[in-house]
């Protein structure tokens, strides 16, 4: 790109409403398949989510204003006007399918036309009316019955193959999301899926190669995004996440919601045999005054049977299909719920892989920045924006690289399809 210019990324979650503003240094390729960009964070504003439950929105409205809150933060602390995003989507309703397209090659040599022909051949695949697709991602391409290609570009044959996974959400969870953008008074420039966006700032290429797991944790929802030979293999989303934690807390030693979640912050612990003997903790009763001192022991007996919860139901998603032989990289784990002591080590236990706490790696000044694993999707927000407008001004080609969000607005008012 000619100048430097900002990008915004807007993590809508169960929990918390992150904005992240950066700064484009600069581009640079990051392989022969495709584009990235170094970004430099400048502001960063948070908020209480209202109005999502479980990554869907229940209130355009509420959540609406959350956005307004986070968004109004992060202007100030980056000192410019926010006008467009780039949001991710999660929850429950999103899936993931495979296809496979071929076309003829009637050129002496493959070039953009025709890869750009060959994947639209891959997504030409009927969906149920209240199904929109999200991503169509390339996973290699055959030439000649020559397989295992990144980049065919450049290369002669006369027959073009591709596999690719398509990732689809709910239409109406989709235009939910926009509409409460536009609420708030933004622009969405795309959809992203969220354990995506996640993936640009805490892996690295040489691990999405070897084969890695994310385990993005928020309050709602669980993403789990699989990687192998560099490409996404398998997505999901589980329906447990920190706020099961705040709910157990909250039961268990029968105080109020917003007591039970800053317990958690302060003092939760994951496992049991990393307590010290005679720690203590305080806690209000009802929120009145009178205070009380109870075994830190306590609140990790709660705590602990539901991080084993979680981690099983992963531990059944990596096993699916034998993707554990091929997670030599283990798991990066990410989201605000991993700041909680011991998530990493009960992890590892549980999963039987390495396993470690992602660093936002891919961005630059992040480690000045709190509590990173919060802000670690909204700065791949920013991230995956900023590589897609790169690889939409170099090929020239808005068709492959247009986002969800013009498509849906174009849809509204009427059906979906």
């Amino acid at each position: 790109m000619k100048k430097e210019k900002l990008v915004v990324g807007l993590d809508v979650g169960s929990t918390n409403v992150c904005a992240v503003v950066a700064e484009v240094r600069s581009f640079r390729r990051a392989d022969e398949a495709g584009a990235c960009s170094e970004l430099n964070i400048i502001g960063t504003g948070k908020s209480p989510s209202r109005g999502v439950r479980k990554g869907v929105i229940t209130n355009i409205e509420h959540i609406a204003e959350s956005i307004r809150e986070a968004v109004m933060e992060a202007e100030n602390t980056a000192g410019v006007d926010i006008k467009a995003v780039h949001t991710g989507l999660t929850g429950s309703h999103i899936g993931c399918l495979s296809s496979h397209g071929v076309i003829a090659v009637k050129e002496k040599e493959i070039g953009d036309k025709e890869v750009d022909n060959v994947i639209d051949a891959a997504r030409a695949m009927a969906l149920p009316f209240d199904r929109e697709m999200l991503h169509v991602i390339p996973v290699g391409f055959t030439v000649n019955g020559q397989n295992g290609i990144t980049d065919p570009r450049g290369m002669g044959g006369v027959r073009l193959e591709t596999k690719v996974r398509i990732i689809t959400g709910a239409a109406t969870a989709i235009q939910n999301l926009i509409r409460s953008c536009e609420k708030a008074g933004l622009e969405v420039i795309d959809v992203v899926f969220q354990p995506l966006a996640s993936a640009e700032t805490v892996l690295t290429p040489d691990e999405k190669d070897l084969g890695v797991a994310v385990v993005d944790i928020g309050g709602g929802t669980t993403d789990i995004a699989l990687f192998q030979e560099g490409n996404i293999s398998h997505v999901s989303v589980l329906s447990i996440g920190g706020n099961n934690f705040t709910n157990d807390v909250a039961v268990g030693l029968r105080i109020p919601a917003n007591e039970a979640e800053a317990l958690k912050k302060r003092y939760g612990c994951s496992m049991l045999s990393m307590m010290k003997d005679g720690e203590e903790v305080e806690i209000g009763h009802g929120g009145s005054k009178t205070v009380r001192r109870i075994p830190r022991s306590y609140l990790v007996e709660i705590l602990q049977p539901r991080a084993e919860e979680l981690f099983t139901l992963v531990k059944q998603e990596i096993m699916e299909n034998g993707f554990h032989r091929y997670m030599n990289s283990g798991v990066v784990l990410t989201g605000g719920a991993v700041l909680m002591e011991g998530m990493d080590v009960m992890a590892e236990n549980m999963l039987d892989l390495p396993v470690r706490i992602g660093d936002m790696g891919g961005v630059g000044n992040a480690a000045d920045i709190p509590d990173r694993p919060v802000y670690s999707a909204g700065a791949g927000l920013a991230l995956y924006g900023a590589g897609e407008e790169l690889a939409e001004s170099v090929s020239g080609n808005e068709k492959m690289f247009s986002g969800i969000a013009s498509r849906m607005k174009a849809l509204a008012g009427g059906l979906f399809r």
